[in-house]
């Protein structure tokens, strides 16, 4: 009947996680609860507050799992202590101040903030970089301009951790360089954060090069066809379109018609050969002025390139099949030439 709840069973949580409820109740020798550290009703500051205090022994032991290397079961500890922290917002009870208001964010804001760590070590990407937010912001949408209560040395943690799940979760190197250089301004003497923003940086340039080029290498190849970057759907009009001439007559008002030419429509001239070292140099100038939109032709230009490489390989495929498949009718002919007549048995 008194067992203590750390003794007690393990509760599931996510998935295969499980965590033990951190607090105790400690029997008396007479058989009744010893209540004396219990609150006892009333108006009390939020500090004083039986989920406050369940809230800090939450962060204190799911300090001590992280320092065990025992991070699934500190998820639990830190979960639980930010719904004890939400939970506490809407008692009536409780006299609120803007310092109790501060400590209850605070506090939520730290379990944010561990909650990421332990997910960067358990390799969940999304959920880190999810909470490190959370920690800087609040967890309401829109944010709370309220809930910005970290420190600017946490704030440097939070945007640290966030880079890492970028880096190495989804190899998106330009949001985690924004976040480092973020961080920086935070904590300018952080040899940590200075190292990784240079590794960043080097990366996004070389990641920058690499797509430089596979666009000039398909620039190239689509020289040496005399074909242009784009199809005729995606080349931009060089000046507006001139109206279709009409085949019959139209009546634009009464009493105006207009009616058809005597010569036949034609085409307008055009040049197929296209200017390669204009058009490098507009791409160039696009990639500077526009990172997104140049980020978006590359994808269209690598899609398109795929595409045609795909459809050549196929091709190239259907034609080594029809000519083995020639090669064995001939051979078969051949055989069939080369076989002497078969003699007839006498009757």
């Amino acid at each position: 009947l008194f067992q203590s709840f750390s003794e007690a069973p393990l509760l599931n949580f996510v998935g295969a996680m499980s965590y033990q409820l951190g607090f105790q109740v400690t029997p008396m020798c007479n058989g009744e609860l010893d209540t004396s550290g219990d609150f006892k009703g009333g108006p009390h500051a939020a500090e004083q507050d039986t989920l406050y205090k369940m809230a800090e022994e939450n962060r204190d032991g799911g300090n001590k799992m992280v320092q065990q290397g025992r991070y699934e079961e500190a998820i639990g500890r830190y979960t639980e202590m930010i719904m004890q922290t939400r939970a506490l917002d809407n008692e009536t009870d409780v006299e609120w101040t803007e310092e109790g208001r501060v400590a209850v964010r605070q506090l939520r804001a730290a379990a944010y903030l561990n909650l990421s760590l332990c997910f960067l070590k358990t390799q969940q990407w999304t959920h880190a970089s999810n909470t490190a937010t959370r920690a800087m912001q609040g967890d309401k949408e829109p944010p709370d301009p309220k809930e910005d209560v970290l420190t600017p040395e946490k704030k440097a943690k939070a945007l640290f951790r966030r880079a890492t799940a970028q880096t190495e979760g989804f190899g998106n190197f330009s949001k985690a360089a924004a976040d480092l250089a973020q961080a920086l301004k935070y904590t300018p003497d952080d040899k940590n954060i200075q190292q990784e923003l240079a590794k960043t940086e080097l990366a996004v340039k070389k990641v920058a090069k690499t797509a430089d080029k596979k666009l000039s290498g398909f620039l190239n190849k689509r020289k040496d066809k005399d074909e242009g970057l784009f199809g005729d759907d995606l080349r931009p009009a060089d000046g507006p379109k001139a109206k279709p001439i009409p085949n019959e007559p139209m009546k634009l008002s009464d009493g105006l018609w207009v009616m058809p030419g005597g010569e036949e429509n034609k085409e307008e001239p055009s040049d197929d050969k296209v200017d390669y070292d204009e058009l490098s140099r507009e791409i160039a100038e696009l990639r500077e002025a526009n990172a997104e939109e140049f980020g978006a032709l590359r994808d269209k230009v690598t899609k398109k390139l795929v595409e045609e490489l795909d459809q050549q390989e196929k091709e190239a495929k259907e034609k080594h099949e029809k000519e083995e498949a020639g090669e064995v009718a001939k051979a078969e002919a051949k055989a069939e030439e080369a076989a002497p007549p078969e003699k007839s048995e006498s009757a």
